[in-house]
This record gives structure tokens, C-alpha cells and sequence, in this order.
């Protein structure tokens, strides 16, 4: 007689956690429409990236996922004194996080070329107007266009990720050239910088055929 085993199904549990109400929850959204390994779960929380952190903590401690990511932009964090202890707070309890400089609107922008000029948050704003004027889009960037996000952006991920990876990736290595591998780098001060790229990676997403 054959001996039974017991399998330990695997947690396919992907949980995202997003201060964006807007743009990051209804872009995220629109990913699953693409198969995953992963079921995808995503959530609004109304705080800082230390209240992020916290928040995911507390996830975790009722319920196993395979992942937890926040996301959220760094802004004024900084300035604030919230950023540096959220990613360390984040590292220290398994939490995985991925930051845009300024805004969540420079991932947006990776969709359509590598993206690495200074800009503030209004000017952000401005060159994705331009970009959908140049598709003949008869619509201005708006967070909550769902339509848009979806119609412009989403089908352009992988560009996305790699356009992203790359200015990330080229501002790492002239960092360590210049300070070495041991000190953090200042990613604040990284404008027009997103690791959006590394969850979206993450998720393990296919295109549809």
C-alpha cells in the first residue's frame, strides 16, 4: 500500500499596498489583468511609508503571504524623517518596498522611454500630457482614468520595467564609483527615479496570447 504524503500547498498570496489612491491602485489593478503565478491582492492605506511598513506588519502577522509590497513616493518623506526608517523598518520584518522620486507619475513615463530628467511633480504632470498628445490622444493625464491608464500605458510594461531598470541601474553604478558599494545611496535626491520596476517584475506577469 502506498504511503500518503502530505503537500504543503504553496502561498500564491501577492499583497500590494499602496498610499497612491488613485494612479498606483487603479494601475496595479489593471495588471491583473495578465496571468500571474500569483494571486494579486491590492489595498489602500492612508498614511506614510512608516505607516505603510506598520500596516503591512500587521497583514503578516494574520495571514502567510508568499509577498508583501508597499508603495509609495518619496517626496517630502525624507525632509520628514520618515523615509530612511521605513525602508529600514521594511528590510528588518521581510516588508518589500518600491519608491518613485517624486512621483508615481516617472513609472508612468518609463512606458514610453528611459526617463531620468529633473522634474517636479507639475511638470510630471505636463510631459504625460505631451506624450498622449503626441499618440493623438484626445484626453489630458488625469490619475483616475482608468480608460487611459489602460488604453496608453498598460500594454507598454515591459518597456516599462526595462526604460526604469535602466536609469536606476546607471545612477547605482556611478554612485558606487563615486562612494563605493557600503554607503547607502541618497535616493532622495535621485529625481525622477522609480524601482517600481522591481515589483512589476516581481509579480511575474504574462501577456496574454
Amino acid at each position: 500500500m502506498a504511503r500518503k504524503t502530505n503537500k504543503i500547498k504553496p502561498n500564491i498570496d501577492f499583497l500590494i499596498i499602496t498610499n497612491g489612491k488613485g494612479t498606483e491602485v487603479n494601475y496595479f489593478t489593471l495588471l491583473k489583468k495578465f496571468n500571474s503565478t500569483y494571486d494579486i491582492f491590492i489595498e489602500f492605506e492612508n498614511g506614510n511609508p512608516i505607516q505603510l511598513v506598520e500596516y503591512a506588519i500587521k497583514k503578516s502577522s494574520k495571514a502567510t503571504y508568499n509577498q508583501i509590497w508597499i508603495v509609495f513616493d518619496i517626496d517630502q518623506t525624507h525632509i520628514e524623517g520618515k523615509f530612511i526608517p521605513a525602508i529600514q523598518k521594511a528590510e528588518k520584518n521581510n516588508i518589500k518596498y518600491a519608491f518613485s522620486n517624486i512621483a508615481f507619475e516617472v513609472w508612468l513615463l518609463s512606458h514610453f522611454s528611459p526617463f531620468s530628467k529633473y522634474s517636479t511633480a507639475k511638470e510630471l504632470n505636463q510631459l504625460l500630457n505631451d506624450k498622449l498628445k503626441n499618440l493623438n490622444c484626445k484626453c489630458t493625464y488625469n490619475k483616475n482614468d482608468i480608460n487611459m491608464l489602460e488604453k496608453y500605458f498598460l500594454s507598454n510594461y515591459q518597456s516599462a520595467i526595462d526604460n526604469s531598470k535602466f536609469v536606476f541601474q546607471t545612477k547605482l553604478k556611478e554612485h558606487n564609483q563615486i562612494y563605493g558599494q557600503n554607503i547607502q545611496p541618497k535616493f532622495w535626491e535621485w529625481n525622477s527615479c522609480t524601482t517600481v520596476f522591481k515589483l512589476v517584475e516581481a509579480m511575474k506577469l504574462q501577456k496574454k496570447e
